[in-house]
């Protein structure tokens, strides 16, 4: 697990930091800024409303940046998860009563539970794709990520390692994520870019998450790195750092109220800020001036977060929303999920030796299919060997 941790953070390290673009406002099973790649199961529907904000007194005049979104997350198959996030409302922080209602919005398909080894650790991994549609009035806005007032391709990876393999959301967890956006936005005034004409951008987050019974708690270090520099008009094109504990608390089985705290450690770039007096640098011609320091200069030094998240039932999936949370709830879900009953009725039903017989047969039996299918597998390890061997 050390060694796997060690080349996640080392991973994070060298690709550099920035603010994330795509990866806010997450829901599902995924932290607010880290995809997991334990995709919810078929049939399950989350709601998650997200809320964070940044204020400052300035000069007599108090300036904010808020933003509101709402992630729906929906279970399509075993290994397929469907992502809606619209944002609701988006402040234009310098302007006073100028706001996008809404904002843009991202749709997203990932492809997740898929199981790896590393380093002798099992593993599950995915894949995601999506956009970001742009569907505001205003963009370029002032204290958030880039947005080149485009519809945007986004697609990445995810991998995600459980102490607890059976329930994975009941003990330690770490993840890690690495993405790509293609900002579409036809940027022919890059200062400097290894692509012609358009902004292009790497994403990545590193996460670990604690659960006890009522609480979860979390932290994410989250980040992106331009491949080419956007033009000297565009607010977010500076690097930043942030670090993001967070909270969870669960109110009911399917209600948890959350609430975190984004902390910028790092932030470099290109400076916003140009005096009145003297030269205007090169290639800043049409920048925007701003004299007065007291202003962050990309992004935000903290921002407060607030999450709601509500599981519903549906057809395809029946949940109990608003029961008592207790000692073994997560585990009567995951048995419901296998067996279609809770551990109290599963042990009602072997009761009767006759159930109690078919249900040790079957379960027999399926011991023996992966029995099998393990050997199969060190079989052809022990091939693959051999013949690398005979092939030196």
């Amino acid at each position: 697990m050390r060694s796997a941790l060690a080349l996640a953070f080392g991973s994070v390290l060298l690709v550099g930091p920035t603010l994330q673009a795509s990866n806010q406002f997450l829901g599902g099973n995924s932290l607010a800024n880290t995809h997991s790649a334990e995709i919810l199961d078929p049939g399950r529907l989350v709601f998650s409303v997200h809320s964070r904000a940044w204020a400052k007194s300035i000069a007599g005049f108090n300036y904010s940046n808020v933003s509101q979104a709402v992630a729906i997350n929906f279970g399509f198959s075993r290994h397929t998860e469907l992502e809606l996030i619209p944002i609701l409302y988006q402040d234009l922080n310098l302007v006073n009563a100028v706001y996008n209602v809404p904002d843009d919005f991202y749709m997203r398909v990932k492809f997740g539970g898929y199981r790896m080894n590393l380093f002798n650790q099992p593993l599950k991994w995915g894949l995601h794709t999506g956009v970001r549609v742009n569907s505001s009035r205003f963009s370029n806005i002032y204290l958030e990520p880039y947005n080149g007032g485009a519809n945007e391709l986004m697609f990445g990876s995810m991998f995600s390692w459980y102490k607890n393999q059976l329930y994975p959301q009941e003990g330690l967890s770490a993840h890690f994520n690495l993405g790509y956006i293609n900002h579409n936005d036809g940027n022919s005034e890059s200062a400097v870019s290894i692509f012609s004409g358009v902004t292009h951008e790497l994403e990545y987050s590193f996460a670990a998450r604690y659960p006890t019974q009522k609480w979860v708690f979390a932290g994410e270090l989250f980040g992106n790195i331009f491949l080419s520099e956007p033009a000297p008009i565009m607010y977010s094109r500076g690097d930043a750092l942030f670090l993001k504990p967070t909270a969870r608390y669960r109110l009911f089985q399917g209600v948890t109220l959350g609430a975190g705290l984004d902390l910028r450690i790092f932030e470099s770039g290109p400076s916003l800020f140009i005096q009145s007096e003297g030269p205007v640098p090169p290639g800043r011609e049409k920048a925007e001036v701003r004299i007065n320091s007291d202003f962050p200069e990309f992004y935000p030094p903290w921002r407060l977060n607030f999450n709601l998240q509500v599981e519903a039932s549906t057809p395809f999936s029946r949940f109990d929303t608003f029961g008592s949370v207790r000692s073994g709830s997560q585990r009567d879900w995951e048995m419901r999920k296998q067996t279609g009953l809770t551990q109290k009725e599963v042990i009602d039903w072997l009761g009767s030796d006759a159930q109690s017989a078919d249900f040790i047969d079957l379960e027999l039996e399926k011991i023996r299919a992966e029995r099998r299918k393990a050997e199969a597998d060190l079989q052809k390890l022990k091939e693959k060997m051999e013949k690398e061997g005979g092939d030196k």
